[in-house]
């Protein structure tokens, strides 16, 4: 990723009528018919979307220089992207087990595999041109497409043993780590040491968890049918169910578009100086904190550096001129020396906080 509304049945005029649950009823022959859409689902993918887009977007006025949230560090932002990654796996293994609820379809389950893989591939060459150090090799299609080649053969689990498997998988990661699992391909199955730089990594373990929890959710769907969902009728629920159902292509366009809408604001609006000073304390506290400094002793060699180049204009520009690399390195060297001087907590090899050019 909370997420996922109460769909609880209301009665009053215009609000939406979606049943108790996602259960589906069940057809002449003690079926589940394949064509009974389960709407309560493509609304929550519906938010979970307009909730990516959202942290999407962020990202992007944030990489434009526009704003000084922490979007990729801050915790809170960190654990609002994984909530919403959580979101999508138990709704794709939750639709994975509802697919089947009349046996597989190897030409349906193929086929949605064939179009997220070739997704998934479009990210990867799209990312590698715009960020080719930090690409996304492994994101969340791609572990939409291996958990949905590992879950399949798990459908017909009962419910507990699926949830004992998904915590298996979400905490094999705390002991199962090894360095031999470092660089590509292994690490993407999460064991690795050494974390590689990705824009969106989203590796096997843990994240085959909310999957295999969706897979249990879906289990005890499929065994306990109930009247039909209806389409939501609210407005803001319509939108969202239609996003659900569009979503594979929402998640295309939808980020090219805002992030050439952050960059073209970034040629429109002027520059922020204090934007620009916080973005550089933040990421000079980042490298610092990196080498194994202590956090006090970083968040002051920072602020002593950007308080030594106050006075010149380089918070006037978005980039840092390469001519001002000189007058940072030598305000780097007086803050080392200033900053806790008698403090054992100040590794050697501190960056010369020129880490934006």
């Amino acid at each position: 990723m909370r997420l996922f509304p109460p769909f609880a049945r209301r009665s009053s005029p215009g609000a939406p009528v979606i049943g108790r649950s996602a259960h589906v009823a069940q057809g002449p022959t003690g079926e589940v018919p394949r064509s009974v859409r389960v709407h309560a689902i493509d609304v929550a993918r519906g938010l979970a979307l307009i909730a990516m887009a959202s942290y999407h977007f962020s990202w992007d006025l944030a990489n434009a220089r526009l704003v000084d949230w922490g979007v990729a560090s801050d915790p809170l932002w960190r654990g609002y992207a994984m909530a919403i990654a959580a979101t999508f796996l138990f709704l794709s293994g939750l639709s994975l087990q509802l697919a089947n609820r009349s046996g597989f379809d190897l030409p349906r389950f193929a086929g949605r595999l064939l179009r997220i893989a070739s997704a998934a591939a479009l990210v990867s060459v799209a990312t590698y041109l715009v960020f080719p150090d930090a690409w996304v090799f492994f994101g969340i299609l791609h572990m939409m497409v291996v958990g949905s080649l590992i879950g399949q053969p798990l459908v017909r689990l009962p419910p507990f043993l699926l949830l004992l498997l998904a915590a298996v998988a979400g905490t094999l990661p705390l002991w199962a780590q090894s360095a031999q699992f470092d660089g590509l391909p292994l690490a993407i199955t999460g064991l690795a040491v050494s974390v590689p730089t990705s824009n969106d990594f989203v590796p096997i373990f843990p994240w085959l968890a909310p999957l295999l929890v969706g897979l249990a959710a879906g289990r005890l769907l499929v065994d306990r049918p109930v009247a039909p969902s209806l389409p939501p009728r609210r407005r803001l629920t319509r939108l969202a169910a239609l996003l659900g159902r569009w979503s594979l292509l929402f998640y295309l366009v939808h980020q090219p578009l805002l992030f050439g809408l952050a960059e073209g604001l970034g040629w429109l609006l002027p520059v922020d100086p204090v934007v620009e000073r916080g973005l550089f304390v933040r990421d000079c506290v980042n490298e610092c904190a990196g080498v194994g400094a202590d956090a006090g002793y970083c968040r002051a060699f920072c602020g002593c550096v950007a308080e030594s180049i106050d006075g010149t204009p380089i918070w006037q520009s978005r980039t840092i001129d390469t001519s001002y690399d000189a007058l940072i390195s030598t305000a780097a060297a007086s803050c080392r020396r200033a900053s806790l001087p008698d403090s054992d907590d100040a590794p050697g090899g501190l960056p010369d906080s020129d880490d934006d050019d």
